[in-house]
């Protein structure tokens, strides 16, 4: 019982680490109490406490699942399930951590470390890949820790965070030449530290966003910074392809548009905001070439489109003209919203939760080049996989823009969780992000990952700011997940090592 106390704990202290609530320095506790429930079980034991473990921090993490299946026309029943089962899913990482844990790793921090990293990186892939609630996204408000995101993305974060649970866990249980072997854990983390604050202080606001805009007098200063003006249209989901609302809906758009600052040089609204098929409803893009025309500047606009029997989840840059200069087609869909997996099996039993259909992916992380700079237009889920938004990045893009949709997450913490995301895709990249949702949050994060201003949920406005393109590349951009790859490398040569090591003759 007690160690099931322990188990239970852990959860708590994880869930209370991410957002909604954030109190992030639990997240550098959290796994103390597993670990002193698994540190003398057998291995098969502390595999079935880590998955009780996962199994309640995902259900608490990811309750809005359930809300989210049911404002789509699902029954109850099926989110609750889906729940359970992504639930199950992801506590298998945990349990197999604690196994190995156990096993082989107990008492050295660095290669449990290692080991967490690969599994983390593992689910980022693995089944379409779902990197929701990574340890080490629980620091999006610690921006002195999370600079080094620059070079090992958000991974390196989490790898800090489980260097300190395990030494502290294991603190008084080791002595002599044990000992010098813990004295790095803090001199790591003091040195990812003193990294982020040297990074910190040398920043300023001309290599990041400007304040919110006051133009100066005789046009924009030296750098050239650029007025975005984000809508948010805050409609609600229930109503969003109700043909009774589509007036509405127009209504909305075209007067918090033309009441955002004349002087903006881009105005992104959010994804599905336009009620309807931009490319095949001529009353559409007519209403929009009108609001362009009456605006004089670039729009950036959301909308699904069909084309060749098939449809696609798109963003238009369109131009002040009222021609579409450039679009992207949204790549990584999200299973069960967008799309069912494995069609043939699960598709007898549930439908896609939106009102359309299945989308098709496109073909390729292309850049839009706009009157502010070349834009990686992500839409959505894609926001939450690193790696995807350093493929726009190393493609030319000089300012990132999330368009989202979160109304199908209601009154939940899911908001919260997916606007934080998007700071680590600032800092692991140096590029400034722009976030536009249609009913929260919107905001604009600099590439240090402060976020300089935001809306909050449920709100119908707008939120203007001045923001810069960004050219120079970070080792993440470049490089990729190199640091993943490693720990990865290191974690399974020493589980060959140790399998060789206890193996019998």
């Amino acid at each position: 019982m007690k160690k099931i106390f322990l188990c239970l704990l852990s959860s708590l202290l994880l869930f209370l680490s991410f957002p909604k609530l954030s109190f992030w320095p639990l997240a550098w506790i959290s796994l103390v109490p597993l670990l002193y429930a698994v540190s003398e079980e057998k291995p098969y034991k502390s595999f079935l406490y880590g998955v009780f473990t996962g199994i309640i921090f995902y259900f608490g993490i990811l309750y809005w699942l359930v809300p989210t299946f049911t404002a789509a026309g699902e029954p109850k029943i099926i989110g609750i399930l889906v729940l359970l089962l992504l639930s199950i899913y992801l506590a298998l990482y945990f349990g197999i951590f604690c196994f190995f844990y156990s096993k082989n790793f107990k008492y050295n921090a660095i290669l449990s470390a290692f080991l967490w990293v690969t599994l983390e990186f593992i689910r980022t892939y693995l089944f379409s890949g779902f990197p929701w609630a990574l340890l080490g996204y629980s620091q999006w408000n610690f921006l002195p820790i999370i600079q080094i995101s620059e070079y090992t993305g958000v991974y390196g974060v989490s790898f800090l965070i489980i260097l300190v649970n395990v030494t502290i866990a294991h603190s008084k249980q080791v002595t002599g030449y044990r000992v010098k072997k813990y004295i790095l854990t803090p001199l790591i983390v003091l040195c990812c530290l003193g990294f982020g604050i040297i990074k910190l202080h040398n920043s300023s606001a001309t290599t990041s966003l400007a304040d919110p805009p006051t133009p100066p007098v005789g046009g924009l200063c030296r750098e050239n910074p650029r007025i975005v003006t984000i809508v948010q249209g805050n409609i609600d989901q229930y109503i969003k392809w109700d043909e009774n609302y589509i007036e509405k809906i127009k209504d909305t758009y075209s007067n918090l548009s033309l009441s955002s600052p004349k002087n903006s040089d881009l105005i992104v609204w959010p994804e599905s905001s336009i009620p309807g098929y931009l490319l095949n409803d001529k009353e559409i893009f007519n209403w929009i070439e009108n609001i362009i025309k009456k605006s004089k500047t670039q729009y950036l606009v959301c909308s699904n489109d069909f084309k060749n029997n098939q449809y696609y989840n798109s963003a238009f840059l369109i131009s002040k003209e009222g021609i579409i200069v450039g679009e992207y087609s949204k790549v990584h869909l999200v299973p069960f919203g967008e799309y069912v997996p494995l069609r043939k099996t699960i598709g007898r039993f549930i439908n896609v939760i939106n009102e359309i259909g299945e989308f098709t992916s496109g073909e390729k992380y292309n850049t839009i080049d706009s009157s502010i700079g070349k834009l990686g237009v992500n839409i959505c889920f894609e926001g939450i996989f690193p790696n995807e938004i350093r493929k726009f990045v190393k493609n030319g893009a000089e300012i990132i823009v999330n368009t989202t949709n979160d109304a199908w997450y209601l009154n939940t913490s899911a908001p919260y969780q997916h606007f934080t995301i998007n700071v680590f895709r600032a800092v692991e990249n140096r590029r400034n992000v722009v976030r536009a949702a249609n009913t929260g949050i919107s905001g604009f994060i600099d590439s240090y990952g402060r976020i300089k201003s935001k809306t909050n949920v449920f709100e119908t406005t707008t939120l203007t700011n001045t923001i810069l393109p960004l050219k120079n590349l970070t080792f993440y951009s470049k490089y990729g997940d190199m640091f993943s790859y490693l720990c990865a490398l290191i974690a399974i040569l020493f589980l060959f090592i140790y399998s060789f090591r206890n193996s019998k003759y």
